[in-house]
């Protein structure tokens, strides 16, 4: 999981033309027009023509085994086609009925819908403090505001991201400890006030799901299957782990460039926001109820005001609806969602004023390339559109200007030590700004992943090919913290907090650290000093010096090996008896450098150091002072996670 994650996150930030492509209405206070096509309804001939090539030379590309492809336009099925294996072992090919797929993160569209329902009868107020309902848990006092259930399905409640976080997986049935327990004994963590910004959550679907389950009285699978599989007919859809119906379960696959390893189908501690398994026709059923205005689980207005938008950057602007991220293509009414992990992939597009909706799955992580494909193939077929960008405003250069500098992706963990696995990005995004007012974003060397971006308002802008807006914010006037494009978020990052510096910081610090565990050898064996406190002081200094060095060098190749892929640790498991002995190293050597400061002056205080001695011995105690900050900053310090 936390490699998957890592690799993922380089690939999107490379890709953001694509995965951002899909976007919503242009803001009101916009000047550029911008046209959409009439969309006539959808020939599904026509779409096999260019549908079944793509798919299918994006599976070889990327040796994908197998995929399933399913679209529902009024009201019913109007397409569905299986491509490739279910499982190579067996050689058994995928099935559009009966295969049984992995879909993880579409888990989240449904736990809202049953928070929905719960507001639709009057047993929740979606914008009161969640613990009026939670028994279960009580989420702690912060920032002064409570969280809410609207915050909680739009990803703003200020939780901090967990996808990466080490425990959350069973090794087998028996070692599920179900949501409630594993939310107490896995605390979210909350990290930016309610309602200002959102970071994508899992930990949020879990608290929503644990509504579910403390205000209905019901356990949260048992409702689900009452209040909309069973009304709908999904008799294959099941939130319960392993499926109590697991006839046709898909293998999900990994590649390891000659061979295809399958990948066990993970059992989670917190099945709201990840463990929901159906088949093709069942979230065909599920789409239709939501596309249908008016449904056995939803009520009309309902259900509108579940895919509407109810969390965005700037009015007028797409963001994120309950469970959904808004499609951000301009004049497309649209949400979409996906899903990924454990070598399973998913991703539903719901255009609601078209009653249209399709269903993508397949089994081998390729870091959503076809299914940005897909997307991004199908919305520009069936809604191109023809910039007319107005010229730049006046005053834009010198705004644009405050704009300038490097931004970066603020889905990574704050409080636990898989926030480490953000020291080998790239940063990203590089914003300059241009002379006529424009803004140029830079992802990376390939200028065909770079946007070159016009001022619509103040702080406002749309890519040149109008596909795309871009929202920045300001901490206070003149000081801008982040830019937004619909879900995706990036912040402002300082010259001293960006991936080079911290790259740099830790190879000074193994540098030191290895240099003076050398001399602090060489001095105690061929010059030691004359007094025993002082002798004792060089040992201490070398025995802290060498377990510093120690731990950098493995724990960076230990986090090399993960983020290559190399690693066979399952992290989702928990923690390997021998990681938590590495990071208890930094406590040790904390422990030593106390040591180190009480030795020093009590030498200098006897007078028991030379002059050099003294500055070599005070120096290297100023580092490890140094240290213990940056250790904390990257959550070495201690256990955390």
């Amino acid at each position: 999981m936390l490699r998957r994650r890592v690799v993922q996150m380089l690939v999107l930030l490379i890709v953001v033309s694509l995965l951002l492509s899909p976007p919503a209405r242009p803001a009101a206070a916009s000047t550029a027009a911008l046209l959409r096509a009439q969309a006539a309804p959808l020939d599904p001939a026509e779409l096999a023509t260019w549908l079944e090539p793509l798919i299918e030379e994006q599976m070889a590309a990327a040796h994908i085994p197998g995929a399933v492809f399913l679209l529902v336009q009024d009201g019913q099925i109007a397409y569905a086609r299986a491509f490739g294996l279910a499982d190579l072992a067996q050689q058994t090919p995928v099935n559009v009925e009966s295969s049984l797929w992995r879909v993880m993160s579409l888990s989240k569209p449904v736990t809202a819908v049953a928070l929905m329902q719960l507001a639709e009868q009057g047993k929740l107020d979606l914008h009161a403090d969640a613990n009026t309902y939670l028994r279960s848990y009580r989420l702690p006092e912060a920032f002064g505001q409570p969280i809410t259930a609207d915050q909680l399905l739009t990803h703003s409640a200020g939780l901090d991201w967990d996808l990466d976080d080490i425990g959350t997986a069973a090794a087998k049935p028996a070692d599920l400890v179900g949501n409630a327990r594993f939310l107490n004994d896995h605390p979210p963590a909350r990290v930016f006030p309610p309602g200002q910004q959102t970071l994508y959550s899992n930990a949020a679907f879990n608290l929503a799901g644990q509504m579910v389950e403390d205000i209905s009285g019901v356990p949260f699978a048992e409702y689900i299957d009452r209040n909309i599989f069973q009304p709908l007919g999904m008799t294959r859809s099941s939130f319960v782990q392993p499926p109590p119906q697991p006839a046709g379960l898909v293998t999900g696959y990994e590649f390891d460039g000659e061979n295809h390893q399958p990948v066990p189908l993970p059992l989670w501690q917190d099945p709201p926001s990840r463990s929901l398994t159906a088949t093709a026709p069942d979230m065909a059923r599920f789409m239709l109820a939501l596309l249908g205005g008016g449904s056995p689980i939803l009520s009309p207005d309902a259900a509108a005001s579940l895919l509407d938008t109810h969390f965005t950057y700037r009015e007028g602007t797409p963001g994120v609806a309950y469970g959904w991220d808004v499609v951000t293509r301009p004049g497309v009414a649209g949400v979409w969602k996906d899903g990924a992990a454990a070598g399973a992939l998913s991703r539903i597009v719901l255009l609601p004023e078209d009653g249209i909706g399709f269903f993508l799955a397949y089994n081998l992580d390729d870091g959503f390339g076809l299914g940005n494909a897909v997307m991004a193939e199908f919305l520009d077929r069936r809604f191109p559109v023809a910039p007319h960008l107005a010229p730049s405003q006046p005053g834009a250069a010198e705004r644009g200007q405050a704009l300038a500098g490097v931004y970066r992706l603020t889905d990574y963990s704050r409080q636990t030590v898989a926030k480490l696995l953000r020291l080998p990005w790239p940063d990203y995004p590089q914003v300059t700004a241009q002379a006529d007012g424009r803004l140029l974003v830079q992802f990376g060397p390939d200028a065909a992943t770079n946007h070159e971006l016009v001022e619509i308002a103040p702080r406002y802008y749309r890519t040149s090919d109008g596909e795309m807006d871009y929202v920045f914010w300001e901490e206070e006037p003149g000081r801008p913290a982040g830019f937004a494009v619909g879900a995706w978020v990036t912040e402002k990052v300082a010259w001293y907090d960006t991936g080079q510096a911290h790259m740099l910081m830790l190879v000074a610090f193994a540098a030191i650290f290895l240099g003076s565990a050398v001399a602090g050898t060489v001095i105690g064996l061929r010059h030691p000093p004359a007094s025993r406190l002082s002798r004792r002081g060089l040992w201490l200094l070398t025995a802290t010096a060498a377990l510093n060095f120690t731990f950098l060098v493995t724990f960076f190749l230990v986090l090399q090996w993960v983020v290559s892929g190399a690693a066979n640790v399952d992290f989702a498991i928990g923690m390997p008896t021998w990681m938590t002995a590495l990071v208890a190293l930094p406590l040790l050597t904390t422990a030593l450098t106390v040591g180190l400061i009480v030795v020093g002056l009590l030498g200098w205080r006897r007078r028991a150091w030379s002059g050099r001695g003294l500055a070599f011995y005070g120096l290297f105690t100023g580092v490890c002072l140094l240290f213990i900050p940056w250790l904390n900053y990257w959550n070495l310090f201690g256990f955390r996670w």
